[in-house]
């Protein structure tokens, strides 16, 4: 390998550019001990096999990659590379523009945090293209634009999967963060670089190797996402709700189902799944592990190994690029906990059925919410605006062990609601107009148990007191009566309907007599709050 000398590599098949852009190549300035190499190569397949013929081809240790229709417009081009390869040993690549994140769709401009500049005609004439500025000698970048790439070390490109002309850029660009080698932008005080490109053609395979560059490496660049599953004694439904989950547009999830079945129906739908997929871990509990599938909810959390969270209940379905929408607002903004969005209702045929959601919520747009806001418009409203299980994501590390549980209180059936204020303790919350999800209304629902309604207003009651006690989202003594004046309105009739169930129910029932217990408690603690 030579260290002083520096190739400029060319996939050819436009003379005229291509001696246009030699022509400025030719005008750079060479440093002193430094020899240019050119290299044109004709008649490729692809990008990525010109690259690598030029690759075997060349001993400079530096090697400029660029399109044909790229002319250097820094005369101290060589020696302003030199300058940041030699600055840091770990700088493998180096662009002119460049992605801090690379989107979930993998196109690199669609990041709103790029940086670099170059002047481009991909609008039909040259303008300046300048993204967010670089301050330092460098930053650094996810991915870079393949208008041109230098290198100092040799990586192969990857002609067997980027067989065309797109998306090979990205993929040498993780190839070189996989090997701990560092991509960059530099800091240009004017564009170094002319793109004279012409109008940009993204129909020519640009879907195919888009796809192919995420299917390759979404495992590499994005998180992976636990979708839950806590499965009981039907089939017909989670097969639906299976089929939404493994056809997410998202590629980096795991699919955790746990089952609570009494039959092996559910177990022999998932083998024939796993079978093709190996996404897929299933867990039978054995039976029932209690608490109106509570419990199961707990035990598909602790089998997750994902940094975010979406449970999938067996009768409800995803749209297929929900967890996309939702991981895109995680990649770029560290202070979310919780991501919702507006859902549409669907009945056991799958039809849309009318539903007051979006008038609930007011938010006819995207929009991002405190901690503290979004947890206050729960306790102060009585109403789940977040939506059930199935409807949000969230970040695994802003959840305590305890996923059921609200403090020292024990919740018997709004564990969504529980969850949702716990997230919103840690960090703050994005809600999406766009409907990604849909929930099944069907007659076996636990929405149709009367007791389960009934405990539904004991944990409401136990959350606004914890709350206030720990000085979360009800902060004083007007405000938690405010809040159980809602929660008084909203419930009375549960009230009444409770004890009209108490005396003509049997008292062995023991379910009945807790219920009557924790009423009586509950109301007991309303009076002497409201006579303090």
């Amino acid at each position: 390998m030579n260290h002083n000398k520096i190739a400029f590599i060319t996939c050819v098949n436009d003379e005229s550019s291509y001696v246009k852009s030699l022509d400025y190549i030719k005008k750079l300035q060479v440093p002193e001990g430094m020899e240019v190499e050119i290299i044109e190569i004709k008649d490729s397949l692809s990008m990525t096999s010109a690259y690598n013929e030029a690759m075997k081809k060349s001993d400079s240790k530096y090697k400029v990659y660029l399109h044909q229709d790229v002319y250097i417009q820094n005369p101290n081009f060589i020696n302003d590379i030199l300058n940041i390869f030699k600055n840091d040993a770990n700088i493998g690549l180096i662009g002119m523009v460049g992605a801090k994140v690379i989107p979930v769709s993998g196109i690199w401009w669609e990041d709103h945090l790029k940086v670099g500049k170059v002047f481009d005609s991909h609008r039909g004439s040259i303008e300046l293209l300048n993204f967010n500025e670089v301050t330092e000698l460098y930053t650094e970048v996810k991915a870079i634009d393949g208008l041109i790439m230098i290198t100092q070390y040799d990586l192969p490109w990857k002609e067997d999967i980027f067989n065309g002309w797109h998306f090979y850029d990205l993929s040498h660009s993780i190839e070189f963060a996989k090997k701990g080698l560092k991509v960059v932008v530099p800091n240009q005080q004017t564009a170094w670089c002319l793109h004279d490109c012409g109008y940009v053609n993204t129909t020519n395979g640009f879907e195919e190797f888009r796809n192919k560059f995420l299917d390759n490496y979404s495992k590499d660049i994005f998180p992976l996402v636990s979708i839950l599953i806590p499965a009981y004694n039907q089939t017909n439904y989670l097969e639906e709700a299976l089929n939404s989950a493994l056809n997410q547009s998202y590629r980096n999830t795991e699919i955790i189902i746990c089952d609570d079945s009494t039959t092996c129906d559910v177990q022999n739908l998932v083998n024939q799944y796993m079978i093709k997929s190996n996404k897929i871990k299933y867990i039978s509990n054995g039976g029932p592990s209690g608490l109106k599938g509570q419990i199961n909810i707990g035990k598909c959390f602790t089998a997750a190994s994902g940094e975010y969270i979406s449970y999938l209940l067996h009768d409800d379905l995803f749209n297929s690029n929900k967890i996309d929408k939702m991981i895109n607002y995680f990649l770029y903004d560290p202070t979310l906990s919780l991501i919702t969005s507006y859902r549409k209702m669907i009945n056991k045929n799958g039809d849309y059925l009318n539903d007051n959601f979006r008038t609930i919520c007011q938010y006819p747009n995207d929009i991002c919410l405190t901690g503290d806001e979004a947890g206050r418009k729960i306790l102060f409203s009585m109403i789940n605006y977040i939506g059930e299980l199935t409807t949000a994501m969230f970040k695994r590390k802003s959840v305590d062990f305890d996923i059921i549980d609200y403090d020292k209180y024990k919740i018997y059936c709004l564990s969504d609601i529980s969850l949702w204020l716990k997230l919103l303790r840690k960090g703050n919350m994005i809600y999406i107009s766009e409907p990604l999800s849909k929930f099944r209304i069907h007659e076996s629902q636990n929405t149709y148990d009367e007791i389960f309604t009934f405990w539904a207003s004991i944990d409401f009651f136990n959350m606004i007191i914890s709350s206030y006690e720990n000085n979360v989202f009800i902060k004083d003594r007007q405000e938690l009566i405010e809040s159980l004046m809602a929660w008084y309105k909203e419930y009375a009739g549960d009230l009444i309907r409770f004890s009209n169930k108490y005396n003509n129910d049997s008292k062995k029932d023991a379910e009945i007599m807790k219920l009557r217990d924790e009423y009586i408690n509950c109301h007991t603690r309303f009076i002497n709050i409201l006579l303090e």
